[in-house]
């Protein structure tokens, strides 16, 4: 959590604060766990964050001192899906923000992406642009959710945690095509990250409603 805060501005550490305590407050009876899960996402989003420091800040991409903003982008959705009492929506979200860090945060070390509004090569840092590192990556902070969800929610089965990496890479695959409109001066990057929370709560609950 440290490394986290180090990476936030003094009103995205109150933010944070805030998240945190409404998520514990509204959680009812999963409140600790959909804490926790939170807390897993924070620590292993800053873990994708300072792998090739170095190298994203000769590139000019690496990202710190990041604003409330950013924080209620991430938190506003999984939020939202506590209010409806829709533990499935919340891990979809969860799954889809996870993804989207480690895709973007790791998928900048790789090759120069490819902007999917004409699928040519773009520089690095572009909203709307995918690489293959960045897709893998995507997935397999899907998988760290998915995995969690697994160990700490009861009564979850395996063929619905399985479902999570998938969730979570659609995800991500929603907050770049929402990048397409943000190049193109519609939205930022809050509305981006909160168009792929939105795609992955929604595809959570409709899976998790037909597999049990």
């Amino acid at each position: 959590m440290s490394l986290q805060l180090l990476l936030l501005d003094i009103w995205g550490i109150l933010a944070s604060v805030l998240v945190g305590a409404l998520i514990f407050y509204l959680g009812g009876a999963y409140a600790t766990e959909y804490l926790v899960l939170m807390l897993i996402f924070l620590v292993s989003g800053t873990i994708a964050t300072v792998i090739g420091r170095e190298k994203k800040e000769a590139m000019g991409i690496y990202e710190y001192g990041r604003s409330w903003r950013n924080v209620f982008a991430n938190g506003l959705v999984p939020l939202i899906a506590i209010l409806l009492n829709s533990p499935s929506a919340y891990f979809g979200a969860v799954a889809a923000i996870g993804a989207d860090k480690f895709s973007s945060e790791i998928g900048s070390l790789g090759e120069e992406p490819i902007f999917l509004g004409d699928f040519k090569r773009c520089k690095r840092g572009t909203s709307g642009a995918i690489t293959i590192l960045g897709t893998a990556a995507g997935f397999i902070g899907a998988v760290i959710i998915a995995i969690s969800v697994y160990f700490i929610f009861p009564g979850i089965t395996l063929t619905q945690a399985l479902l999570l990496p998938f969730v979570g890479l659609a995800g991500s695959m929603a907050d770049s095509l929402a990048g397409i409109l943000e190049t193109n001066g519609f939205g930022d990057k809050a509305t981006s990250n909160i168009a792929g929370a939105v795609a992955g709560a929604i595809l959570g609950y409709l899976l998790f409603a037909l597999v049990q």
